[in-house]
């Protein structure tokens, strides 16, 4: 594995102005679900992946609320399916920027922040989901996800 001492800032934007992004300066923007594609073990959109390209479809109150994580969403995946699908693909992103500050552009990243990140509680996602244009932090090094900032009051 690689060594994550070196922390990985992922800024995670729903939709909107990607203007908003330039003040972060990525290096790299991942976009779901027409943009940038991933080389190798992850070569599907980041929604696609994580099984979120209809994320309107998931059944966001029993996961976040609930904690129902094995409730299917339209395509049949469980929240816990998703999760795992969206983490490893945020982690395989965050591995390979390691010291560096990348962007990823999707919908449906609510659950997966939500319970990856320390700092930040499904009850908080829930009842204030990101906007277009804005823009949530989170960090990754060898401790985990971290939530930094970005998320509506």
């Amino acid at each position: 594995m690689a060594d994550m001492m070196c922390v990985a800032r992922v800024l995670c934007l729903a939709g909107g102005d990607a203007a908003v992004l330039t003040a972060h300066r990525p290096v790299r923007v991942y976009v779901a679900p027409d943009g940038p594609r991933l080389t190798g073990a992850v070569e599907v959109p980041v929604e696609e992946r994580a099984g979120l390209a209809d994320p309107g479809a998931a059944p966001r109150d029993r996961w976040l609320l609930a904690g129902d994580m094995s409730a299917p969403a339209a395509n049949g995946e469980s929240g816990q399916q998703v999760l795992d699908r969206f983490g490893a693909t945020l982690a395989e992103i965050a591995e390979r920027h390691r010291g560096q500050t990348v962007a990823v552009v999707a919908g449906g990243l609510e659950l997966p922040l939500a319970a990856l990140c320390a700092g930040l509680s499904p009850v908080r996602v829930h009842a204030a989901p990101l906007a277009d244009g804005d823009v949530a932090v989170a960090e990754y090094n060898a401790d985990g996800w971290r939530y930094v900032s970005g998320w509506p009051a």
